[in-house]
């Protein structure tokens, strides 16, 4: 995979790169606008980072990505204590 260097030891994937500037055309911004932004909305709120990164995991265009977020580590008995709560 190819990669587009920035920096020493800051690369990026080159696919990621092209379809996010995509994005931010779209809406006339820079990337430098945006990761300024982003580290300021961590200074501001250190837990964006959480969310930030259980939304880059997310996944798409299959019909397992929309049960993300919506399955846990529940118990059986719970899901089915839940279910019949809820048809009843």
């Amino acid at each position: 995979m190819s990669t587009l260097t920035i920096r020493k030891n800051f690369n990026f994937e080159k696919e990621l790169i092209d379809k996010t500037a995509i994005i931010l055309k779209q809406r006339n911004k820079n990337f430098t606008e945006i990761l300024t932004n982003y580290f300021q909305a961590i200074i501001k709120e250190p837990n964006i980072i959480d969310t930030i990164e259980q939304k880059a995991q997310q996944r798409t265009g299959s019909s397992i990505g929309i049960l993300d977020g919506k399955i846990g580590n529940k118990i059986f008995k719970d899901m089915k204590k839940s279910y019949h709560e809820n048809i009843s």
